[in-house]
């Protein structure tokens, strides 16, 4: 299935040229500056992709005071520093009949409206997983002090779309042999990953990718390891791009919609 204006083939060419990333920095539009509601004193390289007039987005890091990040003269609780809790596994049940899968490929916004488009999807979140931080705020993931990833957890119902189906959309819509990295988006927040719930799910996982570092000759840096505890990132993220982000340009969820996708700010 095409998806998103970006080739119908997974296979991925060694020239970046030919593929189309979360993140990719070949854009010919104006930069735009992203807006963050309730992070106007800083903020991070976040760009998306899809559309071959794309725009990116560039703004200021936050200073962290790695003091702060450790407890000491912050606000924060005890519990929130206790890195038993977002190491463990993400509990939550989906809904009847569906499964979960958890997916990191760059800027969250792009990821998450790629998989709404799937057929066979019933429900996607973003948010921030794999960390060291119990309740963590965008501010925190940006930092890069809490190794968490921004991630789309997907909920689908495997009568309609399977798993590996997810995995094609996945491998298809970013570049996975850039480690901490899609296009202009870098850190450890902007890593490849696959985050599984069942055995079977992770043995698909190892198999796909095993299968996609033969098409391309090259090491793929995408981690596949168990879901973990699951955040939901803050209420403005979430279907961000479907919603129309800041200037209310709203871009269609539908499902098997071809249209390219646009991130902004």
């Amino acid at each position: 299935m095409r998806i998103c204006g970006a080739a119908a083939s997974s296979a991925y060419s060694t020239t970046s040229s030919s593929l189309l990333v979360f993140g990719s920095s070949s854009f010919s539009t104006p930069a735009k500056t992203k807006f963050l509601p309730s992070l106007s004193r800083f903020s991070v390289k976040h760009s998306c992709l899809f559309s071959p007039t794309r725009p990116h987005f560039t703004v200021t890091k936050p200073s962290m005071n790695l003091l702060n990040k450790l407890g000491f003269g912050s606000g924060r609780s005890s519990e929130s520093m206790d890195s038993t809790i977002p190491q463990g596994p993400d509990d939550d049940i989906p809904a009847p009949g569906q499964q979960f899968a958890q997916f990191g490929a760059g800027c969250f916004w792009g990821v998450e409206l790629v998989f709404q488009r799937v057929p066979g999807v019933s429900k996607t979140e973003v948010g921030y997983t794999q960390g060291l931080l119990h309740n963590p705020t965008y501010e925190d993931v940006c930092s890069g002090t809490t190794n968490h990833n921004e991630v789309v957890r997907v909920q689908y119902d495997p009568k309609q779309g399977t798993f590996e189906n997810l995995l094609d959309t996945f491998w298809s819509k970013h570049d996975p042999t850039t480690p901490n990295r899609q296009g202009n988006d870098v850190g450890t927040q902007y890593r490849s990953g696959i985050y599984f719930y069942t055995p079977e799910q992770e043995k698909i996982a190892k198999e796909s990718l095993e299968q996609q570092e033969k098409q391309l000759g090259r090491k793929i840096a995408t981690e596949i390891l168990p879901a973990k505890k699951f955040y939901r990132a803050e209420e403005y993220h979430q279907q961000y791009l479907e919603k129309g982000g800041r200037f209310g340009f709203k871009q269609s969820a539908a499902k098997g919609c071809n249209d390219p996708i646009r991130c902004y700010g």
